[in-house]
């Protein structure tokens, strides 16, 4: 196994320190050591070695003069009596290292640094500026600022400024070349004004206010195409705002447990994006009917009339939830509170419309049901006519039991709702994922998934009239003129799904606005999908 270079650079470097250290302790001038563990007999030539060495250093200390002056300066500080102010830290207030002061470093983090005396060690601004015209022994950085060094300025280490700049005099001493990473000044504006004061909008930052603009007509369109989900969210957020948001709550955290799972077990990952796709577009239904919410609430207390309409609610709650955008904190609080109950608006609806789809128990055929009065009337002429005067057509016999009409499946059982069939799916595209990933492994075709999926729901369609989901779930695929679902036209059905779900899945989500509850696919292959009641057997139809 290979060391890695910077390992190799860490040993080399411990190698190399205890080898000074003991050199340095094995050397010849080192006569006090040698006293103390010579003994009294060596202590007098040991201390006239020692005297000899301190000599010679000190000639040599005078007479070269290409030592480094800087090397004497801390012992300069002290005798002149200059006051020593230790580590500076600062979290949001500016400091400021007046003239004939030192410090072993300064750090201001929200804040600004002006250095006038000498910094021992290095001297940091983190978004915020730093000014100097003192000395600074180390590495002088600033991080979302500008970095400006005056006349007289002596910089002895590295200059590094990220997000800002170096302005330096041409007096100034800096050692080496300064560094700047520098950002986009729209990313900059943005991040000072945005996301360090926690608010989404910001009258400083333009772009920003673009983007709210586009999610605003957004949340326009969906509330005017699909009035019926949004009215859903209005409703529910009327009756129970405090369920709402605790659902959402509970919603956010159920989704996340749910995509970790899926995400671990490999399979799921051809599940979680029909999911995050279901989950966006229930937020952004939920936030239009949050913001016509705010808009009807305002209006009823105003007691405008003309403020109870969709649009202009919605309008008003958009300008509301603009404006505390823009106070700081505030606005980051009012964004997440708005995502939270939207959401919990939206799944509130949604199971409250799928409670009332669930089909009732039904105490036998035809009973309670409402038929079609050209049915009613077919019926009645067949019930009718063999009364009259064939009495081979009642039953074989004089007085003999009359047949009941049977009805059509598509009239008799109740149409599947939106989340029935997304259980159904969902099952399938499992059982899709194990097979493509078992054959995975066999045949290399690179649209193998397509294909085995392609198969799949074709074939079981033109089989059985469902598929294994269905037959979990309970459900049965028929077309609207009760003719049987063919191969030819299952093929068409599951192509125009693919196509249902190419287009960011807006084909599936019809089904929950649509009067019948068909998708794309069952409009262009002319089929529904059925909710059939409890213990029939699908395998055997």
């Amino acid at each position: 196994m290979k060391t890695p270079k910077r390992m190799r650079l860490a040993l080399l470097a411990l190698a190399g320190g205890i080898w000074f250290h003991c050199s340095l302790f094995a050397r010849e001038p080192l006569p006090v050591l040698a006293a103390i563990h010579a003994g009294p007999s060596a202590a007098g030539t040991n201390a006239t070695r020692l005297r000899g060495v301190m000599a010679e250093a000190a000639d040599q200390a005078a007479n070269d003069p290409s030592a480094d002056a800087t090397n004497a300066e801390p012992a300069q500080d002290v005798s002149s009596g200059a006051a020593d102010r230790g580590p500076l830290v600062s979290i949001g207030h500016d400091v400021e290292l007046k003239a004939g002061e030192s410090a072993e470093c300064v750090v201001v983090i929200f804040g600004s640094a002006k250095v006038h005396g000498k910094v021992r060690d290095a001297a940091v601004a983190v978004f915020g500026d730093l000014e100097i015209d003192g000395e600074v022994g180390d590495a002088a950085v600033v991080v979302l600022g500008d970095l400006r060094a005056l006349p007289g300025a002596r910089l002895r280490g590295e200059t590094v400024a990220v997000g800002g700049k170096v302005d330096a005099a041409s007096s100034a001493s800096i050692r080496g070349q300064p560094v700047t990473v520098d950002f986009p000044a729209w990313l900059k504006t943005w991040f000072v004004q945005c996301v360090l004061k926690l608010r989404p909008l910001s009258l400083h930052v333009g772009w920003v206010w673009a983007v709210a603009g586009v999610v605003f007509l957004l949340y326009l369109l969906i509330a005017a195409v699909f009035p019926r989900p949004v009215e859903a969210c209005v409703g529910e957020l009327t009756r129970r705002p405090a369920t709402t948001f605790l659902m959402g709550l509970v919603a956010k955290l159920v989704l996340a447990v749910v995509v970790f799972a899926l995400t671990c077990t490999g399979v799921g990952l051809v599940v979680v994006p029909f999911i995050l796709a279901a989950v966006a577009l229930g937020v952004v239904v939920g936030k239009a009917g949050v913001l016509e919410w705010i808009g009807f609430k305002l209006g009823r207390r105003s007691g405008a009339q003309g403020l109870q309409n969709g649009p202009l609610a919605l309008v008003i709650g958009a300008v509301v939830i603009a404006l505390l955008y823009l106070v700081p904190v505030v606005g980051l609080l009012t964004f997440g509170i708005v995502s939270v109950w939207g959401f919990g608006a939206a799944v509130t609806g949604a199971l409250d419309g799928l409670r009332r789809e669930l089909p009732a128990k039904r105490p036998g055929p035809g009973a309670g049901m409402s038929v079609p009065a050209g049915v009613a009337a077919a019926g009645a002429a067949e019930a009718v006519a063999p009364a009259a005067g064939d009495p081979e057509l009642c039953g074989g016999g004089a007085g003999g039991p009359l047949a009941p009409a049977r009805l059509p499946e598509v009239l008799y059982y109740p149409k599947a709702g939106f989340w029935e069939r997304m259980v159904a799916g969902f099952l399938d595209l499992i059982l899709v994922g194990i097979l493509g990933g078992i054959l995975g492994g066999i045949i290399r075709v690179p649209p193998l998934g397509f294909l085995i999926a392609l198969a799949y729901f074709t074939g079981m369609w033109a089989w059985k009239g469902t598929t294994i989901g269905g037959i979990v779930v309970g459900l049965k695929v028929v077309r609207m003129d009760e003719q049987p679902v063919t191969f030819a036209v299952a093929l068409v059905r599951a192509l125009a799904a693919a196509f249902s779900m190419v287009v960011f899945f807006l084909g599936f989500l019809w089904i929950a606005w649509d009067a019948e509850r068909q998708a794309w696919h069952d409009k262009i292959a002319g089929t529904v999908v059925l909710k059939l009641p409890r213990g029939t057997p699908l395998v055997c139809l």
